[in-house]
C-alpha cells in the first residue's frame, strides 16, 4: 500500500505601502450637516503580511499594521478620489486631526497600533473570498467578515476590498459638536487595495 503525501505550500508575500492604500471614509449626518463635510482617513504608515495559497483558501492569511499617529486627514487628493463633500479649510482639517486623534477618540498617544489579524478565509469563487478576522482599534477587538478580491500579476499580489464598522463598537463617539446638530455618522467605510510581493 503506498500512501501519498499532500504538503500545502503557501507563498508569502509582503505588503508594499507605497503601492498601496488604506483609506476610510467618514460620512456627516445632523441637522446643520449641509455646514459640515465628509472626511477621508488615510494610513500613511503601515506595514503587512500576507500568505497565499489558492488551492486550500483556508491555508491563506493576512495581517496588518498601522501606526495611528501618522493617519493623515482629508488629504486634498485623496477627497477628489472619493469625491467627498464639503470643502474643510487648513483650521478645519487640523482640528479634525487634533480630536481623532485625541483622547476622546483614538487616543494615539496610548494606544499606537491598529491591526488586523484574519482568522479564516473561505473561497467564494475563482479570486473572491470571505475573509473572517480580528480587527483592534483602540485597544479594543471586534470580530469583522467582508468579501474580498484577489488578483496575480505576474509574481505581484493584489488584495481589494471593502469593510465596514462602526467607531461605537470600538468604545469612542463619533465627533459631535453644537448640540449634535453637527457630527459624524458611527459608521465607517475602509477602502483596502494591497499591492504585496513575495517575500
Amino acid at each position: 500500500m503506498r500512501i501519498l503525501f499532500c504538503v500545502i505550500l503557501a507563498t508569502a508575500f509582503r505588503v508594499e505601502p507605497s503601492q498601496s492604500s488604506l483609506v476610510a471614509e467618514i460620512f456627516r449626518e445632523g441637522t446643520a450637516s449641509v455646514f459640515a463635510h465628509d472626511h477621508v482617513v488615510e494610513a500613511t504608515s503601515f506595514s503587512g503580511r500576507i500568505t497565499y495559497e489558492p488551492a486550500v483558501p483556508e491555508a491563506s492569511s493576512i495581517s496588518v499594521q498601522v501606526n495611528a499617529a501618522t493617519l493623515k486627514v482629508d488629504s486634498p487628493e485623496t477627497r477628489r478620489q472619493f469625491h467627498s463633500r464639503g470643502e474643510p479649510t487648513t483650521a478645519d482639517v487640523s482640528d479634525i486631526e487634533r480630536n481623532m486623534k485625541g483622547e476622546g477618540q483614538l487616543h494615539v498617544a496610548k494606544f499606537p497600533l491598529i491591526t488586523f489579524v484574519s482568522t479564516r478565509i473561505n473561497s467564494e469563487r475563482d479570486g473572491q473570498y470571505w475573509v473572517t478576522g480580528h480587527l483592534t482599534i483602540r485597544g479594543v477587538t471586534k470580530t469583522v467578515r467582508f468579501p474580498a478580491n484577489v488578483v496575480m500579476e505576474g509574481h505581484t499580489l493584489r488584495a481589494t476590498a471593502t469593510l465596514e464598522f462602526t467607531q461605537s463598537a470600538f468604545g469612542y463617539r463619533p465627533y459631535s459638536a453644537l448640540l449634535g446638530t453637527i457630527k459624524n455618522k458611527d459608521t465607517v467605510v475602509l477602502h483596502i487595495d494591497l499591492v504585496a510581493i513575495p517575500e
